[in-house]
């Protein structure tokens, strides 16, 4: 099967080589920059590397392939979609922090109409979250509240640093978050309704925010009678603070400002500097766990569900956060290429059937503890 991983960026890389694991993957890794996509490629160990044509992100970046992989800047989702629907290419990216997804949807009768599936937003959450809400919907006979709660640590912070995209998790501390209460759709600030959340060793206690996320976009239509659908980030203080304080300094703005060499954008200037922090020497060693809890009936007696996922570091080099948002979407795109997803534009939970799903990421290497109380 000929996989495209279009984008060579953090998350790009580790979908790369994390298909290679399996030899009927003809891979092709597509990125704007042509030598990150060989550099890639060359840590694979094998595939082809491609630049994007002259025209940006079009059909051709996709045409031959069985199915695409997008990891790409969430803000590219829509420009990614219609390339791939204008080359008749299974769709699959990593979320759109809920605005872009509820855009995303909206694509559903065009889709449908050409006979190609997407699925929008394979991630560890959302993605992994969404499919393990349905799976407690299964376990449970109602179900009234699901709440997710993601944490992540690494021995080597011990200070600022910068986990995954820093355009993401400014977006996500900047912008106000939405929940799901009471069976109505609300926005509320970000950073706001703060719970301390016990993880497993080594992530332990932290606090856990509301932030925008695609979760909230969906999860209240796929769920009859849910009531409450709420998700929550845990970071150590010292990132969460760091980057509470940017934005508060307005460097997150994308408004230009006058300087003494000109306008600037302070968010451009921001994501160069970050970018250019140094990363921790040695081998990746951050966990991250993921925890979906619902809570419902059963047999007529009120029940709860747990379902934790623990992502590690793996033997390519690939640190666990970075695993955990990877391996869903390697998984999703070659069952994807396989034809086992339904032309239109789904949700994770529509389309992941959640006991094969989850037995294959455990075969990758996902750790999970599933109970029902």
């Amino acid at each position: 099967m000929r996989i495209t991983v279009l984008g060579a960026g953090a998350m790009g890389g580790s979908v790369a080589r994390l298909l290679t694991r399996h030899d009927e993957v003809d891979l092709r890794v597509v990125d704007a920059d042509r030598d990150r996509a060989r550099a890639v490629v060359a840590a694979a160990g094998r595939g082809t590397a491609d630049g994007l044509p002259a025209g940006g992100l079009e059909p051709a970046a996709m045409e031959g392939s069985d199915a695409v992989a997008v990891c790409v800047p969430y803000r590219l989702n829509l420009d990614a979609m219609r390339a791939a629907l204008g080359a008749g290419v299974p769709y699959v990216d990593l979320g759109g922090l809920y605005h872009m997804t509820r855009r995303q949807l909206e694509l559903d009768g065009e889709f449908r109409g050409a006979g190609v599936p997407a699925i929008l937003g394979v991630g560890a959450c959302p993605g992994l979250s969404n499919v393990m809400a349905r799976l407690a919907a299964s376990r449970l006979d109602s179900v009234e509240s699901v709440d997710i709660v993601d944490g992540s640590v690494d021995p080597d912070w011990t200070g600022f640093a910068v986990p995954y995209s820093a355009e993401t998790i400014l977006d996500e501390l900047d912008m106000p978050a939405m929940v799901y209460e009471d069976g109505t759709l609300r926005e509320v600030p970000a950073g706001s309704g703060a719970i301390e959340y016990e993880f497993p060793e080594p992530v332990g206690h932290m606090e856990a925010v509301y932030t925008l996320h695609s979760e909230i976009a969906t999860l209240p239509a796929s769920i009859p009678g849910i009531h409450d659908v709420r998700w929550r980030l845990a970071l150590p203080p010292e990132v969460i603070g760091g980057f509470r304080l940017l934005i508060e300094l307005g460097l997150a703005s994308r408004d230009p400002v006058p300087t003494s060499a000109g306008e600037v954008v302070p968010r451009e200037v921001l994501a160069a500097v970050l970018g250019r922090l140094p990363r921790a020497e040695g081998p990746e060693r951050d966990v991250e766990f993921l925890d979906v809890v619902a809570t419902g009936a059963r047999n007529g007696e009120p029940a709860r569900f747990l379902g934790r996922s623990r992502f590690e570091p793996q033997p390519e080099g690939i640190g666990g956060g970075a695993f955990g948002t990877s391996i869903p979407i390697a998984v999703a795109v070659r069952w994807l290429a396989e034809g086992r997803v339904p032309a239109g534009v789904h949700p994770p939970e529509a389309v992941l059937a959640p006991e094969e799903f989850l037995a294959e990421l455990e075969r990758e290497g996902v750790r999970f503890d599933i109970r029902t109380e």
